[in-house]
């Protein structure tokens, strides 16, 4: 298990009409860049190298508006990371599998 903690606000490029408008970090979020980084590799390893995109920015998604803000700090939302989940996001989120982070 790791912690996350997210410090700032701001929106991401998105449709004319469909601005994500999410939460960021850097320092909080080292660990969990780790650990993609770990997972990229693993798939690699096993053959899966075109679905190990190495493009990732952490963030949470909490709405879509067709405004646009700029990045702001906030006070840091944070909580402890003790699992990882395969999801399918097609029509929704699926969950597909949960594997448990072992200390």
């Amino acid at each position: 298990p790791f912690e996350v903690s997210f410090d700032r606000s701001a929106s991401f490029r998105g449709g004319p009409d469909n601005r994500p408008f999410v939460l960021i970090g850097e320092k909080g979020l080292r660990r969990l860049q780790s650990f993609r980084q770990m997972l990229g590799a693993a798939m690699m390893r096993r053959g899966l190298r075109r679905l190990a995109n190495t493009n990732f920015t952490p963030h949470v998604t909490l709405l879509y508006d067709p405004r646009g803000v700029d990045e702001k700090p906030i006070e840091p939302i944070g909580w402890t990371v003790r699992e990882f989940v395969l999801v399918r996001s097609s029509n929704g989120h699926e969950h597909l599998v949960r594997w448990p982070l072992w200390v």
